[in-house]
């Protein structure tokens, strides 16, 4: 089986809101305006909260209130707009899914604070999009669920293969599936047409390479998920998990990391990451365990 033939069987169960594709075409339709745009996410009670409370959030932590869609447009700008749109249309795509192979609440944590440490080296090192690491670092690890989701007894395996030797997940993951978590996330956001660099983003983010058109993207997801290992599931946690961690030779050329840099950062995603969790999956059954 190919990671695309696994995205192809959760296609039904893992879908994209309508919505979000119609605001993708019109915020690259210059005839659209601000009005417009709001006008649709405004159909969308639960999308435009979401949006709405990550843009008053110490996420931005902008001086005034931003009280409408539109507003939220002249202020962060239709970029951002966006990939906000994006992350929260992802959140409520997979809010009722389950798996009993992993915390959901953990990996969501995971997820969210991998994409803020994402956002916040792109824009120390003034490297890439960052509103779109943000979205790139969120669904880093997507692969995962849909590997958890239809092969759960092989992930089972994985998981206390794992659980038992030093090596990272993804290499015990290529021997028994034949393809690993990044491949499947990448299949699975290429099948919902969503931009190259986020692609090329999470299906290289444990194998990041020099010549890659979006290399440095793939720079910053490798780094904010290293970074972000103190919180993601499985992990065994360390004294040093504050620590500068190893990266890529490639990726540590790109990304100079210092453990001033490293503990001025984390201070940072600890504050950001539970107020976008928050958001993000309210009224969802993850947030019990960070309320």
């Amino acid at each position: 089986m190919t990671p695309e033939q696994l995205v192809s069987e959760v296609s039904d169960l893992i879908t994209l809101p309508r919505a979000y594709h119609r605001i993708r075409e019109m915020l690259d339709d210059p005839r659209c305006g601000a009005a417009d745009i709001g006008r649709v996410i405004q159909h969308e009670p639960a999308l435009t909260a979401k949006v709405l409370r990550i843009a008053n959030s110490a996420y931005y932590g902008l001086p005034s209130k931003i009280d409408t869609i539109p507003m939220a447009i002249t202020v962060l700008g239709t970029r951002a707009l966006s990939d906000l749109v994006l992350a929260s249309a992802v959140a409520s795509a997979f809010e009722d899914i389950d798996t009993d192979l992993v915390d959901m609440a953990d990996f969501w944590h995971h997820s969210v604070y991998c994409g803020i440490m994402a956002r916040l080296l792109s824009k120390h090192l003034r490297l890439g999009q960052s509103e779109q690491l943000f979205v790139g670092g969120l669904l880093h690890d997507l692969g995962k669920l849909v590997i958890y989701m239809r092969l759960p007894e092989q992930a089972s395996e994985v998981l206390r293969l794992f659980a038992e030797s030093e090596r990272p997940l993804y290499e015990i993951e290529r021997e028994v599936h034949g393809f690993d978590h990044a491949d499947v996330g990448r299949a699975l956001v290429a099948s919902w047409d969503l931009p190259e660099g986020l692609q090329e983003a999470i299906g290289y983010h444990h194998n990041p390479q020099a010549d890659l058109p979006y290399a440095d993207e793939v720079a910053l997801i490798h780094s904010a998920n290293a970074l972000s290992k103190k919180v993601e599931p499985g992990h065994k946690l360390r004294q040093d998990d504050n620590a500068v961690p190893e990266l890529h030779p490639f990726v540590a050329e790109r990304v100079p990391l210092t453990p001033e840099l490293v503990e001025e950062l984390s201070l940072k995603a600890d504050v950001q990451s539970l107020e976008v969790f928050r958001t993000l999956f309210s009224g969802a059954s993850t947030c019990s365990s960070y309320a």
